[in-house]
């Protein structure tokens, strides 16, 4: 249980076997492809909705809002595609990183499953809301959406700036719903939380110097190593 709990202190050192390479190739590239979602994700729910959808009112008030507009699949998908991989890369280990990883996959895919409440111009409840009561369904998106936001920055800590992005953006969602803020003040620190969040694994994915290996040379007639399929 302890093990859960304990941070990753050291760095695996680069592979040198080409087989291994490989694997970890696509480890990378799963970290490109999660990070370049996040970082696209606010851009596309609003530009889709706004564009190919006539979004009223554009933009809207809150990353969560798009769950009720045009871009209800592509916010859904994509925050579900990210839980996916939170949870899984790294299901073999037991570390800190691994629990906070799981923690946050977790009230991501809450998140897309459990809508903010309706937007003023929608009357008709979720199936959802209507079984449970809208402010319950609400109470826990609010609740995953504040243990996903938290569990990111506790992620992000060894990347530094990216890190206090999100911690600012943070305390900016927090002041501004208590006190009042500008408008769509709340889309803008979820932008920046989900842009920060994706700038770190784009970047912590970006190992050029192995994405770009050749592929494995063959081996040597005769090493007694068997062939691979």
């Amino acid at each position: 249980m302890i093990d859960l709990l304990r941070p990753e202190l050291t760095v695996e050192p680069r592979p040198k076997d080409p087989e291994t390479s490989r694997y970890v190739r696509s480890y990378l590239i799963m970290r490109v492809f999660v990070g370049a979602l996040g970082v696209a994700l606010p851009f596309l729910v609003v530009l889709v909705d706004g564009l190919a959808f006539d979004g009223d009112p554009f933009p809207r008030t809150s990353l969560s809002a798009y769950y009720y507009s045009g871009a209800r699949e592509l916010f859904v998908g994509t925050l579900s595609a990210t839980a996916i991989f939170l949870v899984t890369y790294k299901v073999a280990d037991r570390t800190l990183d691994n629990t906070l990883s799981t923690l946050a996959g977790v009230a991501v895919l809450v998140v897309a499953l459990f809508p903010t409440g309706l937007p003023p111009d929608v009357t008709e409840l979720t199936p959802l809301q209507d079984l449970v009561g809208e402010s319950v369904v609400e109470v826990v998106h609010f609740g995953a959406a504040a243990v996903f936001i938290v569990s990111l920055a506790a992620i992000s800590f060894t990347f530094g700036v990216r890190a206090g992005a999100i911690a600012v953006a943070l305390v900016w969602i927090v002041v501004t719903e208590l006190f009042g803020g500008p408008p769509n003040s709340l889309l803008y620190g979820e932008a920046v939380s989900v842009w920060a969040f994706g700038a770190s694994w784009l970047m912590k994915g970006l190992e050029l110097d192995i994405l770009r290996a050749s592929k494995p040379s063959p081996r040597p007639p005769g090493d007694g190593t068997a062939s691979q399929p």
